[in-house]
């Protein structure tokens, strides 16, 4: 075929008199290549493609939107335009969404959601010579813009109920051989439905100022998720307006504590069971409590959250390792910075060990913005939730109103329990997420091994009773601030594989690790953020260009509150010859 290319366009260019092109072999694009991180491909792909039980939208409506910008699905680009990284059609993602995206059910019936690998998986770009290498790093921040994804969903749905010709290419794509004017007028009055409450959260919840690439306000888009429409209390809503960076999840499982603020107990699997439920919740997973005659229970069971999913996909993150560096380093440089990192940096960010393999996480002001801090301490209404039982502390209850992050843990340590310990009839699925992780977990709740019979915890109303109450007490104090009466403060983590990680501080203000060891006046006042294309001499991604409308992020003295760049001035005194020397430390870590 190729010579019957090159005879073809020699003889057109014989017949019209002009010299015959040049015709140069297309550049073969690089294989995806992935760091070396403990995972196996098959490990990867249940990273990818594993339910957590989020809802977002029917699969078939979600199929059969149309994008306002082009004449084009609007998923049809695998939403890269997004910044989600594409993931080929396999038996487990049979439809080729994105990496992070799946249907709960079927492709006919299903739901379409997210897991948390669409925000922690990350794509590097770098030049070889000539060629565009490109690296996947599992369990790192995604440069993705989530907030323009979710706000040009909200859009196209509302076009398609406004359009009657976009409506009716709509419904005869999600109906089919099925299509009928009765069917299609039932069809939107459902898809109006969903429409409204979906964008009346976002109207409700994002901010004029965009959070911009690889970043969200996590924290204040579940609390409207769980205190706002799922107890369907609107007064409970308010803006999310304190943007955080993703954090990596490599290592994550052996801190004593996690989330930016150090708001969540971590060490045993419950404890992820507890923190990955809430995030869940926020992604749109379906939550709908109700009071139970016998006060102060409430039946939480009506969620649509994928605890076997949740469990599983921790079980592949404990065994992910930190990505090593991918280029040549200066072992000179190595060696002298190894000495700094113990003078500046080992107080907060060395290894501290604790029992079972753990490591202290502390948590410290370092004057850093204040937003992410002051928000988790918001309170909110409590509704169907008021007066009952509440973790924090475990055998109160809930007050009316109260910390939100209060209703949060209440709310997700409700769901734990009632998987678990189900009120009759139900019966406990011993199977089920929940007792996969309190398995995991039987050594340190209770003293007894892990190949001890569990069923006899099931069975056993005192065994079940002692259990619950260990449960509870190690999921004491979820969500709530370490140290709620200091100045705001953010956790300080082991730094393995930080060099993937870019931008930092917690709200992603600073672009790379040579501008973090500069003082913060003297810090880039604003800096483009969504690239793919790594900077490995500062150690970050490149800042000078975006593919993004809103990638440009201000951060110096005219940021919006959330957006400040100042704080944790660290090594910021070091000549720069050491800087460099500890920046080659870091790499290597």
């Amino acid at each position: 075929m190729k010579a019957f290319f090159r005879i073809l366009m020699f003889s057109l260019a014989a017949m019209m008199g002009i010299a015959a092109p040049a015709l140069a072999e297309p550049a073969e694009t690089p294989a995806l290549q992935y760091a070396r991180q403990g995972w196996t491909a098959e490990d990867r792909q249940v990273f990818y493609t594993t339910s957590q039980g989020s809802h977002m939208m029917p699969y078939a409506w979600f199929k059969a939107l149309r994008r306002l910008d082009a004449d084009a699905p609007f998923g049809g680009d695998h939403l890269q335009r997004y910044g989600y990284l594409g993931n080929d059609k396999s038996a487990a993602n049979p439809e080729a969404l994105p990496v992070g995206f799946v249907i709960d059910g079927d492709a006919a019936s299903g739901f379409l959601g997210m897991t948390c690998a669409a925000c922690h998986t990350a794509e590097i770009a770098y030049q070889t010579g000539a060629v565009t290498q490109r690296l996947r790093i599992d369990g790192a921040p995604a440069t993705a813009d989530f907030q323009l994804f979710l706000t040009e969903l909200s859009a196209a749905a509302k076009a398609t109920l406004q359009d009657s010709n976009r409506f009716q290419q709509f419904a005869r794509a999600v109906l089919g051989s099925r299509f009928s004017l009765a069917r299609a007028d039932a069809l939107k009055t459902d898809f109006a439905g969903w429409a409204d409450q979906f964008g009346a959260f976002m109207d409700k919840s994002l901010p004029a100022s965009p959070w911009g690439p690889g970043r969200l306000d996590a924290f204040g888009m579940i609390f409207n998720r769980v205190a706002g429409k799922d107890l369907g209390i609107d007064a409970n809503f308010k803006v999310a307006d304190a943007p955080v960076s993703y954090p990596f999840l490599w290592n994550a499982s052996r801190q004593d504590r996690t989330q930016w603020n150090g708001g969540v107990p971590n060490g045993l699997f419950v404890n992820a069971l507890g923190r990955n439920t809430g995030e869940v919740f926020g992604v749109f997973a379906d939550f709908s409590p109700r009071k139970l005659p016998a006060a102060p229970l409430v039946d939480y069971s009506r969620n649509s959250v994928k605890f076997a999913g949740l469990q599983h996909l921790e079980e592949k993150i404990a065994i992910l390792k930190p990505p090593p560096w991918p280029f040549a380093l200066k072992q000179d440089l190595v060696d002298r910075g190894q000495g700094l990192f113990a003078q500046y940096c080992s107080g907060c960010h060395a290894e501290k060990p604790l029992p079972h393999d753990r490591w202290l996480t502390p948590v410290n002001a370092v004057g850093t913005d204040p937003k992410a801090f002051s928000g988790a301490g918001r309170s909110s209404q409590s509704g169907v939730l008021a007066g009952a039982l509440s973790p924090n502390p475990p055998g109160s209850t809930l007050a009316n109103p109260a910390l939100t992050v209060d209703i949060l843990a209440t709310a997700v340590v409700g769901a734990l329990i009632d998987e678990a310990f189900p009120l009759p009839p139900r019966l406990a699925n011993p199977n089920g997420g929940v007792w996969q992780a309190i398995r995991k977990d039987q050594l340190e709740l209770l003293q007894i091994s892990q190949n001890a019979d569990s069923a006899l915890l099931l069975l056993d109303p005192a065994a079940r009773a002692n259990l619950k109450a260990h449960i509870a007490e190690r999921l004491a104090n979820m969500f709530r601030l370490p140290a709620p009466d200091q100045a705001p403060a953010y956790e300080s983590r082991v730094l393995h594989g930080i060099w993937a990680t870019a931008p930092y501080l917690h709200n992603g203000s600073v672009p790379n690790l040579w501008e973090l060891l500069t003082p913060p006046a003297q810090r880039k006042p604003s800096f483009m953020v969504g690239s793919k294309t790594y900077d490995p001499v500062n150690v970050g991604y490149v800042t000078d260009s975006s593919p993004y409308k809103d990638g440009t992020l201000v951060v110096g003295a005219s940021a919006a509150p959330g957006n400040s760049n100042s704080g944790h001035d660290y090594g910021t005194a070091l000549s720069d010859d050491d800087r460099w020397a500890l920046i080659e430390y870091l790499k290597q870590l």
